[in-house]
C-alpha cells in the first residue's frame, strides 16, 4: 500500500498518483487467471498540481499488487469481481479504496487560513468489459465512508476506455476517459467556505463536474518477472474547478517512471 507522505498531497495529487502508477502494476496479469501473483514495485512521480503558487513536485511512490480471478488488490485500492465470466473477460463486483486527497495549511500560501481537508475511506462498485481487438471498458463509482468535520466528502466516479497494443516484450496502451466528481466533492476540495473567504480569496461553492482524461502507458517486459513502465496521465479540469479560486490551471499531467517485480 501506498503510504501516506510527510506532507499532504493537494486534491486530485496523491489519488491520482496511486492510481497512475498501479495502472502499470495491475497489467501484470490477465483478469481471468485463477493462479494468485504477488507484484512489489516503485516509481517516481513528476506532477503539476493546479493549485496556485505549487510547482512541479516529485514523489517516489512504493506499489503492492495482489491479483487471481476473484481479487483485485493494488494499493490502496481493492476490488472484489463476485460476478463476471469464467475467463472474467467481463466483471463487476464492489471497490474499497484509500484516498489521499487533501492539503493543509502549510502546503501553500494558498491554503492559510483554511481548514485542512483530508482524504478517506471509499466504498462502491466497479467493473471491466473486454471487447475484443485489445479494447476495454472500465467504470466505477465510489461515495465517502464517513464525514469530515460534519463535510461530506462526496463521491467519485469515472469511464475509461483503452485498448493494448502488444509486440514481444513491449506493450503500449493507450486511453482516453471522464472522471465525475460530486457537488459535495468539489465542493471539499476545491470550494472557500465563508469563513475562509478573503478578498483575494473569495467564497466558492463547488458543482458537480465531468473532467476528460488522456493516458498512455508503455511496458517493457525485461524478464518473465520483470518490467518497466512509463506512464504519462493528462485531466483537463472542468469549468467547476477551473473556477476555483484556488486554481489557476487548466489540468493536471503527470508521469510516473516505474519498476515491477512479480514475486511468484
Amino acid at each position: 500500500m501506498l503510504p501516506h507522505p510527510s506532507r499532504s498531497r493537494p486534491a486530485v495529487g496523491l489519488a491520482a498518483a496511486s492510481l497512475v502508477l498501479l495502472a502499470g502494476l495491475c497489467h501484470a496479469q490477465p483478469p481471468g487467471a485463477d493462479r494468485t501473483r504477488y507484484s512489489i514495485g516503485a516509481a517516481v512521480l513528476f506532477d503539476k498540481d493546479g493549485y496556485r503558487g505549487l510547482g512541479t513536485e516529485t514523489l517516489l511512490l512504493p506499489g503492492v499488487a495482489i491479483q487471481n480471478k476473484w481479487v483485485n488488490l493494488f494499493g490502496p485500492q481493492l476490488d472484489l469481481r463476485l460476478i463476471g465470466s469464467a475467463d472474467r473477460s467481463w466483471w463487476i463486483g464492489p471497490r474499497i479504496e484509500y484516498r489521499f486527497d487533501g492539503y493543509e495549511q502549510d502546503d501553500g500560501a494558498v491554503f492559510r487560513g483554511m481548514a485542512s481537508r483530508k482524504g478517506g475511506l471509499f466504498y462502491g462498485i466497479s467493473g471491466s468489459v473486454e471487447l475484443g481487438r485489445g479494447f476495454e471498458l472500465e467504470a466505477d463509482f465510489v461515495q465517502a465512508a464517513s464525514r469530515e468535520s460534519g463535510f461530506d466528502r462526496g463521491a467519485v466516479g469515472s469511464l475509461q476506455l483503452s485498448r493494448t497494443y502488444r509486440s514481444g516484450s513491449w506493450a503500449v496502451v493507450p486511453r482516453i476517459g471522464l472522471e465525475y466528481q460530486s457537488s459535495r466533492y468539489v465542493d471539499y476540495y476545491y470550494g472557500v467556505r465563508l469563513g475562509e473567504a478573503t478578498a483575494l480569496r473569495p467564497a466558492y461553492a463547488g458543482k458537480s463536474t465531468w473532467s476528460p482524461e488522456l493516458g498512455l502507458l508503455v511496458r517493457w517486459q525485461a524478464s518473465p518477472r520483470q518490467s518497466l513502465f512509463a506512464n504519462f496521465n493528462y485531466e483537463r479540469y472542468a469549468k467547476e474547478i477551473r473556477n476555483s479560486p484556488l486554481i489557476n490551471a487548466s489540468g493536471i499531467p503527470q508521469l510516473v517512471l516505474g519498476y515491477q517485480f512479480v514475486l511468484n
